[in-house]
C-alpha cells in the first residue's frame, strides 16, 4: 500500500509502478489584481491517487485479501485542506481505500503535459464548473499525440494558501473520448461557461467562487449586509 499519501513507487505482484512523475510539479503566472496589483503566484500541484486508480467494487470488497497481498489495494489518509500530501497525523485516519489501476497509472504520465499546457497558455486555458458542483473545476489536455481521437480531463480544486500561493488539488484525471459531452464543452467552449484559468486564479486569490465575477460578488455582499441591519 503508499504510504501517507506520498509518492513511493506502487508495488504490485512484484512490479514497482513509479509516481514521481507527479512530484512537485508546479505553475507559475504573473496576475494584475482588481486593485491594480500585479504579482508573481506559484500553484502547487497536489495529485491525489485517483489519477492512477479505480474505485472499489463489490467483487473487490468480497476480495480484499487479495487486493492486499498483491499491493492493488491503496489507501488515502485524511489531510489537510487542499493539500493531498499534508497528512493529519493526529490521529491517522483512512480517507478511503481506491485500488490501482494500470491503464490509470499509464495515463498519468500525461498529467506533466497537462500542468506545462496552463504553464505555457495560462491566458487561453478553459475551465468549466463541474456540473453540480460550484467549486470543482473541469480542464483538459485537448492535444494527445498517443491518443489522437481523445482528451485528457483534469478534475481539481483551487485553495488559497497565502497572496501568492494556491494548491491545487488535482481530483482525478483520465482520457475520454474527444465526443465526450465534457470533452466538447472544452474543445469548444461557451464564453458564458468557460473562464480562462487566470480568471479562476483570480478569483479565488480575490476570496471568490472559482466562476463568481466582481459583479455578483458585490451583489452578494449587499444582500448579506442588508441581512444583517434587518436583525
Amino acid at each position: 500500500m503508499t504510504d501517507r499519501n506520498t509518492f513511493t513507487p506502487i508495488l504490485v505482484l512484484g512490479t514497482e509502478y513509479p509516481i514521481a512523475h507527479l512530484k512537485d510539479l508546479k505553475i507559475t503566472l504573473c496576475i494584475e489584481f482588481s486593485n491594480g496589483d500585479s504579482r508573481d503566484i506559484t500553484i502547487h500541484t497536489r495529485p491525489t491517487n485517483h489519477l492512477y486508480s479505480r474505485a472499489v467494487s463489490n467483487e473487490d470488497k468480497l476480495n480484499k485479501a487479495v487486493l492486499i497481498s498483491e499491493g492493488s489495494l491503496l489507501r488515502s489518509y485524511v489531510h489537510r485542506e487542499g493539500n493531498y500530501q499534508a497528512v493529519v497525523d493526529e490521529p491517522l485516519k483512512i480517507k478511503e481505500e481506491r485500488v490501482f489501476c494500470i491503464d490509470k497509472w499509464r495515463q498519468s504520465y500525461l498529467f506533466p503535459s497537462f500542468v506545462t499546457q496552463v504553464q505555457e497558455n495560462y491566458s487561453q486555458v478553459s475551465v468549466l464548473a463541474n456540473k453540480g458542483d460550484e467549486k470543482t473545476c473541469l480542464s483538459a489536455l485537448l492535444t494527445v499525440p498517443e491518443y489522437d481521437d481523445h482528451v485528457y480531463l483534469v478534475f481539481f480544486h483551487l485553495h488559497k494558501v497565502n497572496s501568492k500561493e494556491v494548491n491545487m488539488m488535482i481530483e482525478s484525471a483520465f482520457l475520454v473520448e474527444r465526443t465526450a459531452h465534457k470533452a466538447q464543452k472544452l474543445i469548444t467552449p461557451k464564453s458564458n461557461e468557460a473562464k480562462p484559468f487566470v480568471v479562476i486564479v483570480k478569483n479565488i486569490l480575490e476570496n471568490r467562487k472559482p466562476f463568481e465575477s466582481i459583479k455578483q460578488s458585490k451583489s452578494k455582499y449587499k444582500r448579506k449586509k442588508k441581512q444583517k441591519q434587518k436583525k
